[in-house]
């Protein structure tokens, strides 16, 4: 099948694919710009508030701090909505009210799902904190996909991360005159609250839905709606694919640090948080390119084909690994400095830890280049198998390693979970012929990893 697309975009209608080439090009550019530049001001004041949040907190309040704002991060990720209405949009195959009830029914999931993990792991109050941004989030959920298809994903995003960089420079502040949990907590769901409203500002009116018939709960929930929709199985389908992988990633994320908080806590969780914190700052091109890349990459599927939207796809994600190897390279030059300058001296010692999260990195980059090209083409399981055998994965190495050796082991943990990314890669190999991926592009990337490990491996033994 792909082959025979391949073959028909193939054919000499150079002009109008130069045209549609370079619009999508642009667009992919003008988005990515948008959400990167955004993305640097996020990273540059979390960067900034570490040494304050640090120094402040302390190793320990500082490891429960990183865990709410990761928890908030794995609850909103659970938000399958966002990726269903884009596709669902992109592909003009649903009606407002379908698209409203799906929207209203996974908010629903999220914010259950945000309070029992929040009951779990943090103070009531807390948890009830997290409960009500992972709302806030939910209910923004409808109009960001309407403007990530109308080409303002850039925009979009860029409201959530100057919202979010106002909360990490609130949370800084309150450090010097306060410890109370809810001191790290309320600037974020205050933060959630002006996104949702500057979604639906900008979205604009939506067309009014007629009421449905039933119990009050379904009627809010959406289930009243949904359930007897045409498109409800396929979109069923493709929910359990992603929340299966959403669940399985968030696992990956959250594994190593609450292992080590039930396991060893203190002082040695807090090394962790800091040195991934740190690098996972890198990640701020990896989400931006996410972001842009999908919605761009659904249209350009359904306008143009399989063919035309994988060499866009491939040449793309060429110059953004051979960006991320010399990045990351520099980074590793950089351990020890950039530990001390932003987070002090008390986390020189995690330095070995920081290391093995660089090298990972680079190969956690390529999940975020090739999840929104599988999702494009409505491909989502693929992702939930590879995530989920990662986390198996994960938890058992973890469970072993993480009580013997500590901050070490949860490093190691992470590294066994970017099995999840060689899988997608094993994936698309199959999958997308030779001519649209040439394999010196993989043996090229395959050496750049092998640099780094190299170079990892001779910094943690002491070389300057």
């Amino acid at each position: 099948m792909t082959r025979v697309a391949f073959q028909a975009a193939a054919a000499p209608v150079v002009a109008p694919l130069r045209t549609a080439s370079e619009h999508s090009s642009r667009r992919l550019v003008v988005g990515t710009t948008q959400v990167l530049a955004s993305q640097v001001v996020l990273a540059a004041v979390g960067l900034a508030t570490l040494p304050v949040l640090g120094r402040q907190l302390g190793s320990a309040l500082y490891g429960d701090f990183s865990l709410f704002v990761m928890l908030l991060g794995v609850v909103t990720y659970q938000d399958v909505a966002r990726q269903l209405l884009i596709h669902a949009q992109a592909n003009k195959d649903a009606g407002e009210e379908q698209l409203d009830a799906l929207a209203r029914l996974l908010t629903t999931a999220i914010v259950a799902l945000a309070l029992g993990a929040g009951l779990f792991v943090l103070e009531p109050l807390t948890a009830v904190a997290l409960a009500g941004a992972a709302l806030l989030h939910g209910l923004a959920s409808r109009d960001y996909a309407t403007l990530a298809v109308d080409g303002s994903v850039g925009v979009a995003s860029a409201i959530r991360n100057f919202a979010w960089a106002c909360a990490f420079a609130s949370v800084a502040g309150l450090a010097f005159v306060s410890k109370s949990p809810l001191a790290y907590a309320a600037p974020f769901v205050v933060a959630n609250a002006l996104i949702a409203l500057s979604y639906r500002t900008l979205a604009g009116p939506r067309a009014k839905v007629a009421s449905s018939c039933g119990p009050w709960w379904a009627r809010a929930s959406g289930w009243a709606q949904l359930h007897h929709a045409e498109h409800w199985p396929k979109w069923r389908s493709k929910a359990s694919d992603l929340l299966g992988f959403t669940l399985a990633s968030s696992v990956i994320v959250v594994a190593d640090r609450v292992l080590l908080d039930k396991t060893v806590g203190g002082d040695e969780l807090g090394l962790y948080c800091g040195a991934a914190d740190l690098v996972l700052r890198v990640h701020v091109v990896s989400s931006a390119l996410a972001a842009a890349l999908y919605p761009s990459l659904a249209s350009l599927l359904h306008e143009r084909g399989y063919a035309f939207a994988a060499q866009h796809f491939v040449r793309v994600a060429t110059w953004i690994v051979c960006a991320y190897f010399l990045g990351l390279a520099a980074l590793l030059c950089l351990d020890r400095a950039a530990l001390t300058t932003f987070l002090g001296p008390a986390f020189a010692a995690a330095q070995p830890v920081f290391v093995l999260l660089v090298v990972g990195s680079f190969v956690h980059a390529l999940g975020f280049l090739l999840t929104p090209w599988q999702r494009a083409q409505g491909d989502f399981d693929s992702q939930r198998r590879a995530y989920t055998n990662a986390a198996v994965a994960m938890v058992a190495v973890g469970t072993v390693l993480v009580p013997l050796y500590g901050a070490i082991g949860a490093a190691c943990a992470y590294l066994v979970a970017r099995s999840a990314e060689l899988q997608l890669i094993a994936h698309e190999v199959r999958r997308m012929p030779r001519a649209l991926l040439p394999r010196w592009k993989l043996a090229s990337a395959t050496g750049m990893f092998v640099a780094l490990a190299a170079f990892g491996a001779w910094r943690i033994l002491g070389g300057s």
